[in-house]
């Protein structure tokens, strides 16, 4: 190369050199960003975490979640599945990551269907386990005053103080308050000729609650009568001919059964042996058609729901991937308690996300209660709100998906019921619907 080629390339890689340093030190140019490795924003997370305000139940890296109802006792058989289906949603959000880079840390209290022992296996949560929120599955209700008085959030079904409880959240809608009764059952009911109804709950506060409500709807219902009302039916297993018996004296061409599954069983098991063919029957919970197997046909006819979820056959995706995770897991996704079980667990989640990275009792609450649009990723055929509404904590399922016994089958109707009425029981007007 000769002398002059050489200068110019000199130049050029030294003017080249100078522009490059220019832009460089202008900011005009600036060297890529490495993208931060999954490590890193783990790492990244923690740190948020760690700064976060001590509160009860949560570290850096976990949340203490229960489940709280009856492995043993009379309503045991009742909710068979639910801790095992809160278990299965608990172990799908741990495998996503947890909740905001927190592991949910998951433990089940037996209330042995008593309230002393309820109070009791509350406080173990409380004070000494140190639980962030439970899911209570249960039809025994004394330890909700402890949970308000801890502002502990709680979620479940049915349960009167899901009514009024700011810090209790119902995955399905709250229970209608005592006065107000959705006519429901009652429609569907006189859809097949009933007239004269036998209306019994067994002895839970929630049964009773629905029982007494349908009992003062009854009178304005027209061509209907309440012919027996039985508002104390032993739970569980039980001698049900002398209840049968009541029933056939009474002269009912219908009746309501609601409580406990096991025993509106053996009632139709004991109106069979007697003989008694009723136009309509409907078994609230009953939607696990294994039961059916056994019962020579006793149920045919009968009309049965879940406690507010949409069954499982529906063809719905929420519907086949609850059911599938049931299955995988080995357990019964039939069970009208499984599922919700599995939305309590899923409530609770929900809940933690609204309540942010550094989720607090209070935070939990406040935010949960703006939410008007939970669904349980579908698992609900409706959409429910946490706002005020015909109580403090919203208002009454609108939706109710029933299903006909045919042989050994439960086959859901193509579609839920919905809008249907709620009543002042007291004047007669419809206050919703």
């Amino acid at each position: 190369m000769s002398k002059s080629k050489k200068r110019s390339a000199l130049l050029a890689a030294g003017l080249g050199s100078a522009v490059l340093l220019s832009v460089a030190a202008n900011g005009a140019v600036a060297a890529p960003t490495p993208k931060p490795t999954a490590k890193a924003v783990v790492q990244t997370v923690a740190q948020k975490n760690a700064a976060c305000a001590p509160t009860p139940g949560v570290t850096a890296t976990t949340v203490n979640l229960a489940w709280i109802g009856p492995k043993t006792g009379a309503a045991a058989n009742n909710f068979l599945g639910s801790s095992q289906a809160a278990q299965l949603r608990i172990d799908q959000q741990n495998a996503k990551g947890g909740v905001n880079g927190r592991k949910l840390v998951f433990k089940v209290y037996d209330d042995g269907s008593n309230p002393t022992t309820q109070i009791s296996v509350a406080n173990q949560a409380i004070q000494q386990d140190n639980v962030f929120g439970v899911t209570v599955q249960s039809s025994t209700v004394s330890a909700y005053p402890t949970f308000k008085q801890n502002n502990v959030p709680v979620t479940g079904f049915s349960n009167p103080p899901l009514q009024t409880d700011r810090n209790a959240f119902a995955t399905t809608g709250v229970p209608a308050p005592a006065g107000l009764a959705a006519t429901n059952y009652l429609d569907k009911l006189k859809s097949m000729g009933v007239t004269k109804l036998a209306n019994i709950n067994h002895a839970s506060a929630g049964a009773a609650l629905s029982g007494n409500n349908t009992s003062k709807l009854v009178p304005f219902v027209s061509g209907m009568s309440e012919v027996l009302r039985i508002s104390d039916e032993p739970q569980g297993t039980h001698d049900a001919t002398s209840t049968a018996l009541r029933i056939k004296n009474s002269g009912a061409n219908g009746a309501i059964l609601v409580g406990y599954i096991e025993g509106g069983v053996s009632i139709a098991q004991a109106m069979k042996q007697q003989g008694i063919d009723l136009k309509g029957l409907s078994i609230v919970g009953l939607s696990d058609p294994t039961v059916l197997k056994t019962l020579n046909g006793a149920l045919e006819g009968a009309i049965g729901t879940t406690y507010g979820t949409t069954p499982v056959g529906v063809n719905k995706p929420a519907i086949k991937t609850f059911a599938a995770g049931m299955r995988a897991a080995g357990l019964n996704p039939y069970s009208s308690a499984a599922p919700m079980g599995y939305l309590g667990s899923d409530l609770l989640i929900r809940g933690l996300k609204e309540a942010g990275q550094c989720p607090t009792r209070d935070s939990f609450v406040n935010n949960l209660r703006k939410v008007t649009n939970y669904d349980g990723g579908g698992l609900v055929p409706e959409k429910i709100s946490f706002k005020p509404g015909l109580t403090p904590n919203g208002d009454p399922a609108k939706c109710t998906w029933f299903m006909t016994v045919k042989g050994t089958d439960l086959v859901p109707d193509k579609a839920a019921t919905c809008g249907y009425k709620y009543v002042d029981t007291t004047t007669g007007k419809v206050v919703l619907g």
